[in-house]
């Protein structure tokens, strides 16, 4: 099974929400992403260097559209791997956004995920705009612009020119 195409109709989810302190009981769903625009969800492994090299830029556009007061809308990080693993890994990489943790990988499966990193950029209506399996940097910039506006840079011109065009999960 190969992951979700545009399009397609987008599996909700409601998973636990981890912190740096434990795992809060709270839970978070697709439908509470997509309340007021767009998401980007986006599923990892610790372990995955292709996923070590993406979450950082992912971390810079949620840092954006949290400081951006008229931005509503929402990143969320799905982690395949356990409570404690995502919070080491948080604090490793030093990420905000929130992770919720799919240990069972219901999500994973619902999404028909065979790699890591994949994103998915989800409309309002449930709908896949764009899925991004693997570092792709211009799909990456184009999901970018679409959450943050068109004046937004996913990448500085120095990272544009050091970083692979492509590089699958």
């Amino acid at each position: 099974m190969t992951a979700l195409a545009e399009g397609s109709p987008a599996p909700d989810f409601n998973l636990p929400v981890s912190d740096f302190k434990n795992c809060r009981g709270e839970s978070y769903s697709l439908a509470k992403a997509i309340e007021h625009g767009p998401a980007l969800v986006v599923f990892f492994k610790v372990d995955c260097p292709v996923c070590q090299m993406t979450l950082p830029y992912i971390e810079r556009l949620f840092g954006y559209l949290k400081n951006n007061k008229a931005s509503k809308n929402e990143i969320y990080l799905l982690c395949q791997d356990s409570h404690e693993q995502a919070l080491d890994f948080k604090a490793e990489y030093q990420l905000s956004l929130p992770i919720l943790i799919d240990e069972d990988l219901l999500a994973t499966e619902s999404y028909g995920l065979t790699n890591v990193p994949s994103l998915f950029l989800i409309n309002a209506d449930y709908t896949i705009e764009s899925t991004i399996v693997g570092f792709d940097r211009e799909a990456l910039t184009q999901a970018a612009k679409r959450l943050a506006g068109e004046d937004f840079n996913l990448f500085s011109q120095e990272e544009a020119a050091v970083l692979p065009a492509f590089r699958p999960g």
